[in-house]
């Protein structure tokens, strides 16, 4: 009896260690987007734009003629604002962000099902714009796993990776490594991008850095696995936070923008 009691109290700090940490990271990854968060150097002022009633973001370049649009989502303090200010200004065309309800503008709560619905909204309102136009879907750290997760249920000309991960256990095991094999049961509103590969038709381009000490190359290359295809490019000097301002990044995704 005394080793069952053992085991059960072993089970119970289990149980309550596991999702205390997961919504202790839960809430964490969420409060990078909430609050005053707005950069004060970025490259262009943003236009603020209402996709719904409820839904807010910021684009530039929204009256721009192309045949091509950018949906970009920025990593953690990368609100919308801060992801079109800093990023748009290399791109000759609509460039649009959205901040996820229950962030910034946005009404409501954050969670994965309504980040899911901010991407769909976000999508929706500029096809509905832009008809005809070519969508390239950019996704950046955190901000890969909604990216990858619209690219898996609407139709885009192309989606770029940079700085990527297959679920929350690679970004949560950076900080507090124990959501391993059967423990990645605790994380609540997972963002599963190795799933949503499997339902990806576009062209996948996924973008690493062997300086990138956050989340590294060799992250990157077991991401790419999780695609059916794609084109893995690894620069040796690119530091997490500064992808999407390196030109050689933003070379080749001018080239897809063309």
């Amino acid at each position: 009896m005394k080793m069952i009691r053992i085991i059960l109290k072993i089970i119970m700090w289990v149980l309550i260690g596991g999702f205390l940490t997961n919504f202790i990271l839960r809430n964490v990854s969420y409060s990078f987007y909430k609050g005053n968060k707005q950069k004060e150097n970025v490259n262009v002022i943003p236009e603020k734009v209402n996709y719904t009633d409820t839904l807010t973001g910021y684009a530039y370049h929204l009256d721009k003629e192309s045949d091509t649009i950018i949906l970009c989502f920025g990593g953690s303090f990368y609100t919308a604002y801060n992801t079109v200010g800093i990023f748009a200004a290399n791109f000759d065309v609509p460039f649009l962000a959205v901040d996820y309800y229950g962030t910034q503008d946005s009404k409501g709560k954050m969670n994965l099902r309504s980040m899911q619905a901010s991407a769909e909204a976000l999508y929706d309102w500029a096809k509905e714009k832009y008809p005809g136009r070519k969508i390239i879907i950019i996704g950046h750290s955190y901000g890969c796993g909604m990216a990858a997760y619209l690219a898996s249920v609407r139709e885009c000309d192309h989606l770029y990776l940079a700085a990527g991960y297959r679920d929350l256990s690679d970004l949560y095991n950076r900080i507090v490594p124990v959501f391993w094999g059967p423990l990645k049961i605790f994380i609540s509103d997972d963002i599963k991008v190795s799933d949503y590969a499997s339902q990806t038709r576009c062209p996948v381009t996924i973008i690493g850095s062997e300086a990138d000490n956050t989340l590294g190359s060799e992250l990157q290359k077991e991401l790419a696995k999780c695609y059916e295809s794609s084109d893995l490019i690894i620069f040796p000097d690119i530091d997490h936070e500064y992808y999407l301002t390196d030109q050689r990044v933003i070379s080749l995704i001018q080239e897809t923008v063309k």
